[in-house]
């Protein structure tokens, strides 16, 4: 009998290493505020091993047409090469991890110059930022929001990229203020924050089918990332609606905690509606989450870590606690 190929011969050519990268890439660097913060384990695969290109399109893989992408690693696409939507997803991801990566890793004194402009740590901090801003100013038509608030991917990649600038600039202003770098940094770095930490609030607003998206978990965590930002980092004085923003993420964290039967949702608002009532920002919101009901085994609760600049990760309560 003829041998008949189920899977697709644009699939069928790359090598066994291709496929293993184009998927377990991506997860590995959304899994690393898990696995890299509670349990100090890499990611799947190092950046620096991977040599290949970009997904092509999905029009090109469905009719077989050899279609040229960058590399994993540019930064950006280059002239005359395609963007297809789970190229976006892919280099979203990778530039999450790199955000988050230096987000937890503590800055070297050794043989380092204390001038920012020539600090090695100071650096890569710039050209994560640049390539955040180059990634999201370069998407493509079907990436953009609000235009594309009904693509579920194009929601995604904009919530991730979002949520990389939180994670730069949070742990940045923390070394800022620890090291006595120029209120002007600090001040920028702020600014960049809030606006991601607003960016996704309002991703969330335009949602049709909210329930959909808060199946994805990292999703969810980008939500409490936003009310760290309103909580710890906003200044009083400035003219953002704090209250209606930390309102909006009790009344999506108790959304996925009971349709979805979510407890580390659950766990989440009952935090932050502790944090609020504690600040003198209570509400109608506060007082519900508070009235979710708690199973503390084995739930895991967020936390920080112990250096200032740390992000916060997972854990689950000791027995005393339980």
């Amino acid at each position: 009998m003829e041998a008949v190929w189920v899977i697709h011969p644009a699939y069928r050519r790359l090598s066994p290493g291709q496929k293993q990268k184009r998927g377990a890439g991506p997860g590995g660097r959304f899994t690393a505020p898990i696995d890299c913060g509670t349990a100090g384990w890499p990611v799947l695969i190092n950046e620096r091993d991977m040599s290949v290109r970009l997904p092509a399109s999905e029009e090109a893989f469905q009719s077989d047409v050899e279609e040229k992408t960058s590399l994993y690693t540019s930064a950006q696409q280059q002239d005359g090469q395609v963007f297809s939507p789970f190229a976006g997803r892919v280099r979203a991801a990778s530039l999450f991890h790199q955000s988050f990566q230096h987000s937890t890793k503590e800055p070297l004194h050794n043989n380092s110059s204390p001038d920012p402009e020539r600090n090695t740590h100071w650096r890569q901090y710039r050209e994560i930022d640049n390539n955040l801003v180059l990634f999201l100013q370069g998407l493509p038509d079907g990436l953009r929001l609000p235009r594309q608030a009904r693509c579920r991917n194009a929601v995604f990649v904009n919530i991730i990229i979002h949520m990389s600038f939180i994670c730069l600039h949070k742990a940045a202003i923390s070394r800022m203020k620890s090291t006595g770098l120029p209120k002007s940094m600090i001040r920028r770095s702020t600014a960049r924050l809030v606006c991601a930490a607003e960016e996704i609030l309002n991703i969330f607003r335009m949602m049709s089918d909210m329930n959909e998206h808060l199946k994805n978990s990292i999703l969810i965590f980008s939500v409490y990332l936003t009310s760290r930002v309103f909580l710890e980092d906003l200044d009083p004085t400035e003219n953002v609606p704090r209250q209606d923003n930390l309102d909006f993420v009790l009344r999506i964290m108790m959304l996925s905690a009971k349709t979805l039967d979510n407890p580390v949702s659950g766990s989440m608002a009952v935090q932050l509606a502790t944090e609020m009532r504690q600040r003198g920002l209570d509400s109608s919101a506060v007082e519900k989450a508070l009235e979710v009901p708690q199973s503390r085994h084995l739930t895991p609760a967020f936390t920080k870590g112990s250096a200032p600049s740390s992000g916060p990760v997972f854990r689950l309560p000791s027995s005393s606690e339980t």
